[in-house]
């Protein structure tokens, strides 16, 4: 077996054992807590638990590529949340999606693929940990997530 086949079979086994063991949400979890909450009819904004945030974009997490992370705007002036509508539809475009790492590579992002929270090029420790329904808004939950 090459080293670096090695290396990266052994990198895989400690990541799904550290994420066995968390809190953190996957893409596919994320989807199916939004789709549950569509099926009301209502149309929410999407935001965060802190500041003013919300989701802005989607892209592969600088922390380890082959995950994702939900990019985030602050609310003012022109800038407004995302539509739970419009949200959901991020989500389930980039399952199966290519992306690429910030230094390069592809990744495909899969249902399995563990969210993080982190603007392009950053790689901070903020998990989403669960989806809170609260009727006029839908508040992504987040965490200190380890990798």
């Amino acid at each position: 077996m090459e080293l670096q086949t090695y290396l990266n079979n052994a990198v895989a086994g400690i990541r799904k054992e550290t994420f066995d063991k968390s809190d953190q949400l996957t893409l596919g979890e994320i989807i199916s807590k939004i789709e549950a909450i569509m099926l009301d009819g209502k149309t929410p904004d999407v935001v965060f638990d802190f500041e003013y945030a919300y989701p802005s974009g989607i892209d592969s997490w600088r922390g380890s590529y082959s995950e994702l992370a939900l990019e985030f705007g602050i609310e003012h002036g022109d800038l407004q949340p995302m539509k739970i509508i419009e949200f959901h539809k991020m989500l389930k475009e980039t399952v199966g999606k290519t992306l690429t790492g910030y230094k390069g590579g592809e990744f495909v992002m899969t249902r399995h693929t563990p969210v993080w929270v982190a603007n392009y090029g950053n790689s901070g420790n903020t998990a989403v940990i669960e989806v809170v329904d609260k009727g006029w808004e839908v508040i992504l939950m987040t965490g200190y997530g380890e990798f």
